[in-house]
């Protein structure tokens, strides 16, 4: 890890100013659509208008930006080379070394961080630790630009331009509040004051890839900066549908970026940005662990609108600043998925959300003169989130559901049959989860404690208010069935209404207290060592998933009472509970016949005790954790060596889990899991043995483990009743990333002036994928440890670089996510499984104005 600016490896003596002429140029793009033609044609009109737009200077100087330009935190009171706390600093260089061209490719430079790919952008996972979430609220926080993102779906979107990326591992909490547990991650893109120039990047590849970017970057005064970027990506997929014969994943990503900043003062400064991003596209390429393909019948794809937006107020008083920042994001999403994963009309879902956020952050800091330095702080937030999630019974499911109804009427001796009217059911539903909330903060820091010189203490405390809530209004329609009488009973069959209604309200209102202790003692100014102690919080909500469930055990009660109610006196016996009333918020009674599966865990009531009420089956608890910390950092004066380790511990309390429902036939739910812990270590590992040569080793081991997690779960005959000792799932044991580049600079007048080369190892595991650790046989069921190699080449000469690029070169076959579920037709347990990306090879043309 290296905190400080980025040394630049190539001497300044190779490049050289250069005078560029352009004439007769020109693009054609065959085979895209319109859209697309259209985007790619502003994008290099933008790029080959550059010199024009910067005033075509006489003389253009080539340049590669390497250096990290590190400004202040506005939060911090330690600067960011000596917080005490682990910290990971991630250069322009070595993104474009690294291909890291959105989030989930950082995993290869920071130790015990990992992003794992679900199939498509819908859901964005951060693991750090060993701490990490699927689904519901995230667990890592992400600030672009100082502002935050609320919602995981919004995660992954196209690097650009990015000026550095920090990720701060370990809970957060007291700066950063709400949903900071295992850490957060801060990037920073360009600023038109501090960069002028112009970029355009063409590239394409195998699998149809097609990457189109361009910026341009001009200060238009003295005080006042703008810049526009804007990119177009496509790829035609990787994984075939066995049913339409054609790929399934394939995707398109568009997007634009405007920002501007202006130094009205010295003392004074603003920067408003906007950022939207487009993706369309296929998805959940899920397949059976034994085949080689997917097999849909039903859409399987994601659609989503990102608009993101940011004003940064900052005054720079007489020993203090003031930073203001507001944000707003504004996420619209449509995904349609085939939930039983097969080539029968059994089960699919739609789910279309639309999300408003806005956050308003004021802090106040001391400058770093002096020995105490301090920073107040308040933040608030209004978020409201609209989600649509109509789920569909097919025609195969309601068969099942019907031999499901002739069993039991079959057990009952009823001299009748009931046959649904329709073959097919829908369980539409509205939810409406609006949240908000406010917290106040502080953190101090006092340098030379105790009379010590060099040995420093920090300690903070923040108070995080937030409320939140759940409208719902589902309902199902097309569950009528027709009572058919058998002899001796002459009688016309009775059609009854089936159909139910769920409607109901729901809030939950949260207080946490959030501290935060440290000490810090530098030993020279380029060593230094630390232990710290922080509590994180991650907020508690609803989950609307689980209505599909909820919904299906209301209808069969409402259905069966509705039956019993139609049929004379006499002829059967009623069901027991056969009375209990369901009202807006009561779950089913039991004993009756379920419509799905085998009821979950939360639809049980406990022994001896009530019925659950809709809100305590769909809602889950806060998520809390202590981490205890202690590392340290050492660069030697020449900066050709640095090294910095930490060892953790970090307890999680109410831990939240994914899990799917009824052996995955009724959607997924979240639940809180009793208690985890994670312990283990992490190394950053930088080196320069010659003055063109860089060596890097980031290594991670996250041992997690529950400590208390009590489950009715039967597995291979035998019914668990606590999984304490087993592995977190989908968290990965080991990270390991190693790292080699090379510069060869030619003698002036050579055909190119330099080659780069660099070659990248990354490797992750053992992922476990059940919280049993089991599958349903009972046998180990994980990802052993696997790493893939990724290999670049460029040549370069004065604007121009020709990059070569090849990643997953060795064609290593893993599976990014496995998860079991229920066929409901044969009985069988099947595993499906995320296959990894094949091998992938490609070319990318850069064109570079520095000014």
């Amino acid at each position: 890890m290296n905190l400080g600016p980025h040394r630049m490896i190539s001497s300044s003596r190779a490049m050289k100013s250069t005078r560029l002429y352009q004439s007769g140029i020109e693009f054609t793009f065959v085979g895209l659509p319109v859209f697309a033609r259209s985007f790619l044609g502003l994008l290099l009109a933008l790029a080959l208008a550059g010199p024009a737009l910067a005033g075509e200077p006489d003389t253009l100087q080539v340049r590669a930006l390497d250096e990290v330009v590190v400004s202040g935190s506005v939060k911090e009171t330690n600067e960011l080379e000596s917080l005490p706390t682990a910290v990971s600093v991630v250069s322009p260089r070595q993104l474009q070394e690294g291909r890291v061209e959105s989030l989930p490719a950082l995993s290869a430079f920071v130790p015990n961080f990992f992003i794992p790919s679900y199939g498509a952008k819908v859901s964005t996972p951060i693991y750090i630790r060993g701490i990490g979430a699927r689904l519901g609220p995230q667990t890592v926080g992400l600030y672009v630009d100082n502002v935050p993102s609320f919602n995981s779906s919004a995660f992954d979107f196209e690097f650009q331009d990015i000026q550095r990326v920090e990720v701060l591992r370990g809970a957060q909490g007291t700066l950063y509040g709400r949903n900071a547990v295992g850490g957060i991650v801060n990037i920073y893109t360009l600023s038109p004051l501090t960069y002028q120039g112009t970029r355009l990047a063409v590239g394409g590849g195998s699998h149809g890839q097609l990457s189109v970017k361009a910026s341009h970057y001009s200060r238009l005064g003295d005080n006042f900066g703008a810049s526009i970027a804007g990119y177009y990506k496509r790829d035609d997929g990787y994984f075939m549908n066995s049913y339409t014969g054609q790929k399934m994943d394939g995707s398109e990503n568009a997007g634009v970026r405007l920002k501007l900043e202006w130094q009205v003062s010295t003392d004074f400064k603003a920067m408003l940005f906007g950022n939207y991003d487009r993706v369309s596209g296929g998805a959940f390429p899920y397949m059976q662990i034994d085949s080689t393909a997917a097999c849909f019948n039903e859409p399987s794809s994601y659609d989503r609108h990102l608009l993101t937006g940011g004003l940064s107020l900052n005054y720079a008083g007489n020993g203090f600043s003031i930073h203001s920042t507001t944000g707003f994001q504004y996420l619209e999403d449509d995904m349609w998925m085939d939930q039983d994963y097969s080539p029968r009309p059994i089960f699919s879902l739609r789910q279309q959300q639309e999300q408003r956020s806005f956050s308003q952050e004021f802090t106040v800091k001391s400058d770093f003169q002096g020995r105490y330095r301090w920073v107040v702080g308040l933040f608030g937030f209004v978020d409201n989130r609209e989600v649509d999630t109509p789920v569909t019974l097919e025609k195969g499911m309601v068969e099942v559901l019907q031999r499901s109804l002739d069993a039991m009427m079959k057990r009952m001796g009823a001299p009748l049959r009931l046959v649904y009217a329709s073959d097919r059911i829908a369980l539409p539903g509205v939810y409406f989860k609006p949240s908000c909330g406010a917290a106040l903060f502080h953190q101090s820091t006092l340098e030379d404690i105790f009379g010590v010189e060099g040995l420093s203490a920090t300690a903070g405390i923040r108070l995080d208010y937030e409320r939140t809530g759940l409208d719902y209004r589902t309902e199902s329609n097309g569950a009528d069935v027709y009572i058919q009488f058998q002899p001796p009973l002459p009688m016309a069959p009775i059609l009854v209404e089936g159909d139910t209604l769920l409607t109901g309200s729901a809030r939950k209102v949260f207080w946490e207290v959030l501290p935060k202790f440290a000490l810090k003692y530098r030993l020279s100014p380029t060593t230094s060592l630390y232990l710290s102690a922080s509590k994180g919080y991650k907020t508690g909500g609803y989950n609307e998933q689980v209505f599909s469930e909820v919904l299906q055990f209301a209808l069969a009660e409402s259905l069966m009472r509705n039956v019993f109610r139609q049929i004379p006196s006499g002829v059967i016996s009623p069901m027991p509970n056969m009375e209990t009333k369901l009202v807006g918020g009561t779950a089913p009674a039991t004993g009756m016949p379920p419509t799905v599966g085998t009821p979950s865990a939360s639809m049980k009531p406990p022994m001896g005790g009530a019925i659950p009420t809709v809100e305590e089956q769909v809602s889950f608890a806060p998520e809390s954790s202590w981490t205890y910390e202690i590392g340290g950092r050492h660069e030697v004066p020449d900066r050709s060596l640095s090294f910095s380790g930490a060892l953790f511990y970090s307890r999680v309390d109410n831990l939240q889990l994914t899990k799917l429902v009824s052996e995955g036939t009724a959607g997924r739910t979240i639940t809180n899991a009793g208690q985890s812990e994670s312990k283990g270590l992490e190394v950053s590992l930088r080196y320069l043995p010659y003055e063109n040569l860089s060596l890097f080793v980031e290594y991670g081991l996250a041992d997690a483990r529950f400590v208390k997690y009590e489950t009715r779960q039967v597995i291979g005959g035998d019914t668990l009743r606590d999984f304490a000792g087993n592995r977190v799932p989908f968290a990965p044991k080991h990270t390991l990333s190693l790292g080699a580049s090379y510069l060869y600079v030619l003698p002036s007048g050579s055909m190119v002036d330099r080659v780069m080369a660099n070659v990248q190892y990354s490797g992750v595991g053992r992922i476990y994928w059940t919280e049993s650790n089991l599958d349903s046989e009972g046998n180990v069921l994980y990802q052993p440890f696997y790493g893939l190699t990724k290999a670049r080449l460029v040549a370069q000469k004065r604007a121009f670089a020709l990059e070569l690029w090849m990643e997953n070169l060795f064609n290593t076959q893993y599976h990014a996510f496995l998860f079991e579920q229920n066929d409901l037709v044969t009985g069988k347990t099947n595993h499906f499984v995320q296959r990894g990306y094949p091998t992938r090879f490609g070319a990318t043309l850069r064109y570079t104005f520095d000014r």
